[in-house]
């Protein structure tokens, strides 16, 4: 009867970490794609025109974009912040929690983990969201922001939370939600 105990125990424990390893591997491959595309878009956005073409562009495309994209992988994504820009970003008092642990558990190499969360009726992904080189030029400390760029962001997002990041700051998580 203990040996049986045991192998169910078992079975399970490997199922679970099975199943947990198979949606964090999905989410991490839906928020690379996210990444990806809309860093690209932003690059091409500052190409053509600075800042002053890149926060406009972010500021009518960031939601939808995620949005369309979390339906295309059958998921609910959303970029979610503890210092949001968009007011439609913010945190959650549950997400708070888990951003908090995200933040206090980076790694000696700079590396924020993934959490991942399960009900009975959904796993949720958290992914984190770094500061790259690119982004201090809007999220960066205002005092070495180009003045033009300051303005901007006042005009569109005049409560803007998300200024003074340096780079490898966590600024914010994809939550990735899959129905079960």
């Amino acid at each position: 009867m203990k040996v049986w105990s045991f192998v169910f125990c078992l079975a399970i424990t490997l199922y679970c970490k099975t199943e947990k390893l198979e949606y964090e591997e999905r989410a991490l491959q839906i928020t690379t794609e996210a990444k990806t595309n809309l860093s690209k878009k932003l690059m091409e956005a500052m190409k053509e025109g600075g800042t002053k073409k890149a926060i406009p562009f972010c500021h009518e495309n960031a939601l939808t974009f995620t949005e369309s994209l979390g339906k295309k992988a059958n998921v609910e994504l959303k970029r979610i912040s503890n210092r949001p820009r968009n007011p439609k970003n913010a945190l959650t008092k549950e997400e708070k929690e888990i951003f908090s642990l995200v933040q206090s558990a980076k790694g000696k190499d700079g590396v924020f983990p993934n959490h991942l969360v399960s009900s009975d009726r959904a796993v949720t992904v958290f992914v984190p969201i770094t500061i790259q080189g690119q982004c201090v030029q809007c999220h960066g400390k205002p005092e070495g922001m180009e003045k033009e760029t300051k303005e901007i962001l006042k005009t569109l997002y005049p409560n803007d939370l998300a200024l003074g990041y340096e780079v490898g700051d966590l600024r914010g998580l994809f939550a990735v939600t899959f129905k079960k």
